[in-house]
């Protein structure tokens, strides 16, 4: 599959003049990510000036109407460019104005002047803009088909939050408490969903802790524990409990804050001020944040710890070796069928069939799950964490204050890459759709959900771009969806279960190694066919500097 196939196949391409469009019947495949036809659409998809009534001459008007709209498109100047793209796309005027605040997703034929979006009749548009035929209508009716997409989802989500709590909480402090913390995240996770049903434009949306804010939480929490440690002034347990809570509350208020920025730039319209940062530059460091994923998905696999190159020497013990392979394996495979399965259900299949094979071969190899978890296969049991243990977390007497104005220059960098994030995700899901979304309205949403999250102890997120879109794409245009995964994240939340001692290491950590290969191949291998040849190298030379400094 070429680079960004899956919008290309839809809405075609344009290059050397010509146009080459696909309409495909068949469903595409569902990338992890917004893939890269987003950017040409996206918040870099930089307004330059604005088209100007076309004056009819007496020769013109002598033409036929093919031609006349040919030399309209060619004399019509570009509304959407980017420095930093090999193309550049016209707009007709009308077409602009009639979406005022409004990302529309086209690409035009310099030739036809024609919007390679799907056409569709006012009657089949809601009130969101979302399409809403009868016959979709009809196949929505059924709640039974609502509980099956919104289980289908919450396979595809909670593997991955058990992963991202691993990464934001990966010092040693805080491993005996892992499990609570786990918890923390899917609550998180609640909250987003909750905030996406209530105010998004879209009611079948998604969203729940991200990938994108990861690795600042991850930087937050080791500094909080670090500097804790270097003067702890009490007991071990007493420290542990400091540690905990500073970092828990400390969190919370820099993702709320987070939520507060991005509520402002939606309020006032600035989310064209992304457009500013280089693409470049944030693709190598998204890389980066894939590499960091990948990192934490191997040492997920092994149950150690990996946070500098030198810690891949890890995987020269044997054992070590042999616990990670699967994980590797598993990740690959999940990263195969995601880009090139045409079947929506092959994902979450897939992330079924993975460790109820483990188990197939676990019994009838003759072993038992204690053998399997003293080999290091699946977590250390641990006492059940009632939700009422989640409140008794945080004791606000033992918060180190004095350490947020510590955290304030990743706090910067979170937000300028999860605001970029967020509305590269609204690109590519109006791309996905062939509809006009209003970006700054969906960046509010963000904030929103963020401020709430945050304010209850929770976690960065964001819109979760695949399973909007697969959503979208089963037909399914009810908030019911939203609401029935955030109960089966609350029922888990809720559960006395520790999910960590039945679930195998490697099937969490392969989902984590799965989102690493997929950031890494879209911001190193298939930006380089987005950006100039001049700019191709620079998120190479990013992501390295990035692996370098951390």
């Amino acid at each position: 599959m070429e680079a960004s196939t899956v919008l290309r196949k839809s809405y075609g391409s344009v290059g050397g003049g010509e146009l080459r469009s696909a309409n495909n019947s068949s469903p595409q495949p569902i990338h992890l990510h917004p893939t890269l036809d987003a950017l040409d659409v996206g918040p870099h998809a930089f307004r330059s000036s604005v088209p100007q009534p076309i004056s009819q001459s007496p020769e013109t008007k002598t033409l036929d109407v093919s031609q006349n709209r040919r030399m309209q498109c060619l004399s019509m100047p570009a509304t959407l460019n980017s420095p930093l793209l090999r193309r550049n796309f016209s707009s007709p005027g009308d077409k602009l104005k009639s979406e005022k605040h409004s990302t529309l997703p086209q690409s035009y034929d310099p030739s036809l002047c024609t919007p390679m979006v799907r056409e569709k009749s006012p009657d089949h548009r809601n009130g969101n803009g979302v399409e809403n035929s009868k016959e979709e209508t009809n196949k929505n009716e059924s709640f039974l088909y609502y509980v099956i997409y919104a289980f289908v989802n919450s396979i595809m989500c909670l593997p991955c939050l058990y992963g991202y709590a691993s990464v934001i909480f990966n010092h040693a402090i805080y491993q005996p408490h892992i499990n609570a913390l786990s918890k923390l995240v899917i609550f998180s996770s609640v909250i987003h969903q909750c905030c996406f049903t209530l105010f998004s434009t879209l009611p079948f949306s998604i969203g729940q802790v991200q990938d994108a804010g990861l690795i600042f939480l991850s930087a937050m929490s080791n500094k909080i524990a670090s500097r804790i440690l270097e003067d702890p002034g009490g007991d071990a347990e007493d420290v542990a409990e400091v540690i905990l809570s500073t970092t828990i509350v400390l969190l919370g208020l820099a993702t709320a804050s987070l939520g507060a920025v991005l509520i402002l730039m939606g309020k006032f319209r600035l989310a064209d001020v992304v457009a500013y940062l280089p693409l470049p530059v944030v693709g190598g460091y998204l890389a980066f944040i894939g590499y960091f994923c990948l990192e934490a998905g191997v040492a997920l696999c092994i149950n150690d710890t990996i946070m500098k190159p030198s810690d891949w020497t890890l995987l020269l013990d044997e054992h070590s070796l042999l616990l990670a392979i699967p994980g590797i394996l598993s990740g690959i495979a999940l990263t195969a069928v995601a880009r090139k399965c045409e079947d929506e259900a092959m994902l979450p299949i897939s992330m079924v069939v993975i460790p109820v094979v483990f188990y197939i071969v676990l019994f009838t190899g003759g072993w038992t799950i204690e053998e399997a978890r003293e080999g290091g296969w699946v977590g250390e049991t641990s006492p059940p964490v009632p939700v009422v243990d989640l409140f008794h977390l945080v004791d606000f007497g033992k918060v180190r204050w004095d350490l947020f104005k510590d955290l304030i220059p990743t706090w910067l960098g979170m937000t300028f890459v999860v605001s970029f994030s967020s509305c590269l995700d609204v690109a590519a899901i109006s791309m996905d759709m062939g509809q006009a979304l209003d970006t700054n309205n969906e960046l509010m949403t963000v904030g929103i959900s963020n401020f709430v999250s945050g304010c209850l102890g929770g976690f960065t997120g964001s819109y979760i771009f695949s399973q909007t879109i697969f959503t979208y794409r089963t037909g399914c245009r009810s908030r019911w969806i939203g609401i029935l995964v955030g109960l089966s994240f609350l029922a888990v939340v809720i559960s006395t279960v520790n999910f960590l001692e039945i679930t195998p290491l490697f099937f969490l950590g392969s989902t984590l190694i799965f989102i690493g290969f997929d950031l890494m191949y879209e911001w190193i291998a298939e930006v380089r066919h987005k950006v100039t040849t001049s700019s191709s190298s620079f998120p190479l030379q990013c992501f390295s500097i990035s692996t370098i400094l951390y």
